[in-house]
């Protein structure tokens, strides 16, 4: 056992871990919320207007940045874990959110056509790819053992909050310098923030305690993991997760206009989804500390498939339950992630192996929302996609069922 293993086990023994950690743990979720993964992905669509006022693009055509974006990400974020590895979370974590800063400069200067708009935001995810939850939950797991999933619960919660209060803060500032001052204003706010996250994060001992890890070791614990069978059945379960919620997140308000809810009922009702995503992130890291994880998952996806086919079958009835409980299984995916990563394969590789697991999560993500429309579209109601996506969280749910008992 090491030296810094060995100092890890005494504090863990001398308080709550919390007590040690958890200026680690409030920046991270800080970082995680000003992020890639967040601050972009949740007020993109406030944009959306303007461009088609100044542009005359469709819809479908101002919703390519963040396909393009979720596509970029998902193929960086391998090679952005074993940099973590290799290098911990301070200095990548500095250089990402001065590339995302410079990344919403360059959006608002040069975004004129359908191909520009879509570089740049592609160019957007690579600059910003360590500022995901990837380096940020790499810390987290490196320091809690008892309390890792609620730890890891507050940290993703920033993503939550982000999404509570990002589409304020930027509808004003459109309204305030237009659509290209607001992206400089998220590039100075970006920096700012950026400043205070790497001074902080360089004075914890969290944030740089995997600069110390053995990079043959990390190899080594990576090719194990991917001769595994566990490996390969976590990403199958979060793949078929995530086709199953991704495009319920993205059609949930056409989904209540076609059982009859006006729009503006139907976005009040939406709402609830930003609600329970942060208390689904909460409370699922705090089951998982006491629960063996995987069956949390389960319990957790049949509540959102009983809520999904209620929606199909009974209507406006049952949408306010039904949002609940899908924005709660939202909020427990990415917990999910980072957790079974550590528990089942330790964090010599964390980052190889999640950001490997998260870009599977990302390219679900990305193609749900076509899926569940293509039906839509196929059918003319969204009956069927409903239960399409029901039957993806079946076959997860089964997925999750099949994982062996962590190691002592």
């Amino acid at each position: 056992m090491s030296s810094r293993e060995s100092q890890e086990i005494k504090d863990r023994n001398t308080g709550s871990e919390f007590s040690h950690h958890w200026l680690l743990v409030l920046v991270c979720a800080v970082g995680i919320g000003v992020g890639v993964s967040a601050l972009p992905f949740y007020t993109q669509g406030l944009f959306i207007e303007a461009w088609i006022a100044d542009f005359g693009w469709t819809r479908a055509q101002a919703s390519l940045g963040i396909l393009g974006s979720t596509l970029a990400l998902a193929a960086v974020l391998p090679f952005i874990g074993s940099i973590v590895d290799r290098y911990g979370l301070v200095t990548p974590v500095m250089i990402s959110l001065l590339g995302l800063s410079v990344a919403y400069v360059l959006l608002g200067l040069f975004v004129q056509s359908i191909a520009t708009f879509v570089m740049l935001a592609m160019l957007q995810a690579i600059l910003g790819s360590a500022s995901s939850p990837l380096a940020y939950t790499r810390a987290i797991n490196t320091v809690f053992d008892k309390q890792r999933g609620l730890a890891l619960g507050v940290a993703l919660s920033g993503a939550g909050l982000a999404a509570t209060f990002g589409p304020t803060l930027i509808s004003n500032a459109i309204d305030a310098f237009g659509w290209r001052g607001a992206y400089y204003a998220m590039a100075l706010f970006t920096l700012v923030v950026g400043a205070v996250i790497v001074i902080v994060l360089s004075r914890l001992k969290g944030a740089s305690a995997s600069t110390n890890i053995d990079t043959e070791a990390a190899s080594e614990d990576f090719k194990i993991a991917k001769a595994s069978r566990t490996y390969w059945t976590i990403m199958a379960a979060i793949f078929c997760l995530s086709l199953g919620l991704g495009g319920l997140m993205i059609h949930f308000v056409p989904i209540l206009l076609d059982v009859g809810f006006t729009t503006d009922a139907a976005v009040k009702i939406a709402g609830v989804i930003g609600i329970a995503v942060i208390l689904g992130r909460l409370l699922v890291g705090f089951a998982v500390d006491r629960i063996f994880a995987p069956r949390v998952a389960i319990a957790i996806l049949f509540a959102c498939i009983c809520g999904v086919l209620a929606l199909a079958l009974l209507g406006s009835a049952v949408a306010v339950p039904a949002a609940f409980v899908i924005g709660f299984s939202v909020g427990a995916e990415v917990d999910l992630i980072g957790y079974l990563v550590a528990r089942y394969f330790g964090i010599h590789a964390y980052g190889q192996i999640y950001g490997r697991q998260y870009s599977t999560f990302l390219i679900a993500t990305g193609l749900s929302p076509v899926i569940l429309g293509a039906v839509r579209d196929a059918t003319g109601t969204y009956t069927a996609s409903l239960f399409t996506a029901a039957a993806f969280m079946i076959v997860s749910a089964a997925l999750f069922a099949k994982l062996p008992k962590f190691k002592q």
